[in-house]
């Protein structure tokens, strides 16, 4: 069951960063975001641009209700203000395969739409995606992201490390382009 209002920032006279659960009600919103910031930054991952394979088994309500029924993962539409502008997925209690870390979260999504990135909001979203994860009694928190693009460095500077080499699972997604890393940080 996914909870009220989680987390909020910002203050006096400027538009705060909110992580708003999903619902049933809100679910197809979720998928509509997610899809739309994902084709906004990932299309050179497919061929023909199309992300078809990963829309699929990610942005679907089907798929969406039925990961809700876990206990453990957490939706959220990310919103600046009033206005809808990503989504985030957290799911706590969870290791990478072969690594163990204490009270370990995974956040498996974090997509924000093309106007709103370049302006400090993403920043605003990861501070907001760990403050709600030590609340939840997490230690650690990883993450997966392409070996090329701006993303990496993004995360670098967010004091994330580099834990290993993967490739996105994708079977049909451009051969070259498949190329990620794993990061992680402490929370404390």
């Amino acid at each position: 069951m996914q909870h009220q209002m989680e987390e909020k920032l910002g203050g006096p006279g400027r538009s705060q960063i909110f992580l708003e659960p999903v619902s049933g009600e809100t679910a197809e919103l979720y998928c509509r975001l997610g899809e739309q910031a994902y084709r906004d930054h990932y299309l050179h991952l497919w061929p023909r641009k199309d992300p078809s394979p990963y829309i699929h088994t990610s942005f679907t309500p089907r798929v969406v209700q039925s990961e809700m029924t876990e206990q453990d993962n957490l939706h959220f539409i990310l919103r600046f203000g009033v206005d809808a502008i990503g989504i985030a997925k957290l799911i706590l209690n969870r290791n990478p395969k072969g690594l163990e870390f204490p009270a370990p979260v995974y956040l498996e999504k974090i997509y924000l739409l093309k106007d709103h990135t370049g302006m400090g909001i993403g920043e605003q979203v990861i501070l907001a995606l760990h403050t709600l994860s030590r609340k939840r009694g997490m230690g650690y928190i990883y993450l997966a992201t392409m070996q090329k693009g701006r993303a990496l460095s993004f995360y670098l500077k967010m004091g994330y490390e580099i834990l290993r080499k993967e490739t996105l699972p994708f079977e049909n997604a451009i051969p070259e382009e498949k190329g990620m890393f794993l990061l992680g940080r402490n929370l404390e």
